[in-house]
């Protein structure tokens, strides 16, 4: 016999999602006013266009990845940074390394990199979970 099972409507809910973004240390010329109340960079002055037009090229794979995770963004991404790199590009590429098992990595001061913070505010439709208790 067919059930028909009735569920609320579920509603949006904002959410704020972050990406690192590593760039080479000569490349890391702008910084945001963090740890100050800091809304973010939304626009690069001209020296930075390599930082720029990369940080878009990253943006817009960001904001694609999370679309397929039903993540939609509202308003801009916003950069903040830079900071001195865990170097994830590094320590993320072999599986079977330590640093993944431990999920522990350390900034290095003297690293050839810096990284960046991508951050954005997506709209997400809530999730209902249903949970079956047998009395």
């Amino acid at each position: 016999m067919p059930v028909v099972l009735v569920a609320p409507e579920r509603e949006l809910a904002k959410v704020v999602r972050r990406g690192i973004l590593t760039v080479p240390g000569e490349d890391a010329l702008v910084r945001c006013l963090c740890p100050k109340p800091c809304a973010g960079m939304a626009k690069l002055p001209l020296q930075a266009r390599k930082l720029e037009r990369y940080a878009l090229e990253m943006g817009a794979r960001f904001t694609e990845r999370m679309a397929v995770r039903g993540y939609g963004l509202i308003g801009e991404l916003r950069l903040h940074g830079p900071w001195p790199s865990y170097e994830l590009n590094r320590n993320l590429s072999d599986v079977n390394a330590e640093n993944w098992e431990d999920m522990v990595f350390e900034q290095d001061a003297m690293s050839p990199y810096s990284d960046y913070l991508l951050v954005g505010e997506f709209l997400k439709q809530s999730v209902l979970t249903e949970v079956i208790v047998h009395a």
